[in-house]
């Protein structure tokens, strides 16, 4: 696919920075394969570009690719070829280019360079506060996907800490972009499609957006040449040391345990140390932990969830059926394992589907962004699965259903009890309540859904797509001042 699709909001402002009449120093970074790249060469498109693939070699090969790279935009030299040094390249380009203000420089795989010269942060920085950096306006953009690697260097301790003019880290694409990835798709299939794949834009592309949905995951998972069917692994040991521990304790939360606690039980673990394996899964957005809302905000009893859905699913569906893939059973396996299963995992894809929405678009039903998102658990009798605050101090409580159930009036009812029991937001006036069904609403309560502002159905369509809707019929809810 060679159209590029999404990331309005990065671009923006990766073009702003880029536009400025001063030298900007940008450091973007994010997991492999999340298209840090593509966008990044998207936004220097039609501008003087140099552009570096480092690579995992010596310093001096880095080097020399380095300069034939400069060469290649900004001519050939005598004096260029006879340096032997970063610092003298930098101030080379930063000199020739004062000729074509504006010129960009972006490194990407930075963390590459550092591990074979230490020194190379503290050179960029005395570098940077020369006045040669700044003459031409030049844009440096240093872009990596060890994230660890990339954060340190905004740490207060590394030389580079204050120069940066944009921080910008690349995440997965949300729901809404896939429908520029498979137009011929309706919204249940991108939501599938999301619900297994996620918004990595790599893994999408490798999708054929004429094939079924059920076609590209045999092709890509379920066959032992399959593009994707080491993909977990592979990630886990570009990105992390010891990636068989990692591998474990994801494998254990796809099997549903969700503490650390458990999960050193079920590995024979100590529990401090899963603690510290977590925190660094969660710096690369593949688990969460996360609170109950009506928890202390300090507290202790969090729930481990998995947010990379590629990862979810290979664990849930793929790895206890490597023999029979490997042996050519996809279809097969696709066919008699996932299938009948295959509803369940959505119900828990959904309602991770719902949060997303409500932390990025609830402006559009209720007029006010969100404040906080999560879900309220931990409760002998009841959950709710979607809960927050606006900006406006307005609380809202989601039920949702991937079920082929329609919800009926006693779901909604029982919402709304259940809004009332916690202690989030329990005296609140104003209370919303979201409806998130891919099968809609009975009568009742799509007709009270018309009549009353504090109730909102959000369907398929909703989720994959911007609204262009006719609210003339239905109240509008009062914002608060």
């Amino acid at each position: 696919m060679d159209h590029f699709i999404g990331r309005e909001r990065e671009l923006r402002l990766l073009e702003r920075e880029l536009d400025k009449r001063s030298a900007s120093l940008v450091i973007a970074y994010g997991r492999r394969r999340i298209g840090k790249s593509r966008l990044l060469r998207q936004a220097a498109a039609n501008r003087n570009e140099i552009y570096f693939q480092a690579t995992r070699v010596s310093s001096v090969l880095n080097m020399e690719q380095f300069k034939l790279e400069v060469a290649r935009v900004l001519g050939p030299s005598p004096v260029l070829a006879s340096l032997d040094s970063w610092e003298g390249i930098f101030h080379f380009v930063a000199d020739v280019a004062k000729a074509k203000p504006g010129t960009v420089v972006t490194i990407d795989e930075f963390p590459y360079l550092v591990d074979q010269d230490s020194a190379l942060p503290s050179v960029i920085q005395r570098f940077w506060d020369s006045e040669v950096a700044r003459a031409g306006n030049l844009k440096v953009i240093l872009c990596g996907s060890a994230v660890a690697q990339m954060e340190d260097l905004l740490a207060e301790k590394n030389p580079l800490y204050g120069r940066m003019t944009l921080r910008l880290e690349v995440r997965q694409l949300p729901l809404r972009d896939l429908a520029g990835f498979f137009p011929e798709y309706g919204a249940e299939q991108l939501i599938e499609t999301y619900a297994i794949f996620g918004g990595v834009p790599h893994y999408l592309t490798l999708c054929d957006p004429h094939a079924s949905l059920r076609d590209n995951v045999i092709n890509l998972l379920l066959t032992e040449t399959g593009t994707l069917i080491d993909e977990p692994n592979t990630l886990l040991q570009s990105e992390l040391r010891e990636p068989g521990i990692y591998a474990s304790i994801v494998a254990a939360i796809s099997e549903g345990l969700h503490s650390a606690g458990d999960i050193a039980t079920r590995l024979q673990m100590p529990t401090t140390a899963v603690g510290q394996y977590l925190d660094r899964l969660e710096r690369l957005h593949l688990v969460s932990g996360v609170r109950s809302l009506d928890a202390a905000e300090k507290t202790r009893n969090k729930r481990v969830v998995l947010t990379d859905r590629l990862m979810g699913f290979w664990h849930r569906f793929v790895r206890p059926n490597l023999t029979a893939i490997n042996g050519g059973y996809g279809a097969e396996t696709y066919d008699q394992y996932i299938q009948r299963r295959f509803p369940e995992y959505m119900g828990g894809a959904f309602e991770g589907i719902c949060l997303d929405y409500a932390r990025l678009h609830l402006a559009e039903v209720l007029g006010s962004p969100a404040r906080e998102v999560g879900s309220i658990w931990g409760h002998a009798d009841f959950d709710i699965d979607v809960a927050g605050r606006l900006l406006d101090e307005t609380f809202f409580y989601g039920e949702c259903k991937w079920r082929s159930v329609k919800i009926d009036i006693g779901m909604l009812d029982l919402l709304r009890k259940r809004s009332e029991t916690t202690s989030y937001g329990r005296d609140k006036p104003g209370k919303q309540y979201l409806l998130f069904s891919r099968n809609g609403c009975k009568p009742k309560v799509a007709e009270l859904a018309r009549t009353d502002a504090s109730v909102h159905i959000i369907g398929p369509e909703d989720l994959t797509s911007a609204p262009t809707p006719d609210l003339a019929d239905r109240p509008a809810r009062s914002i608060k001042p």
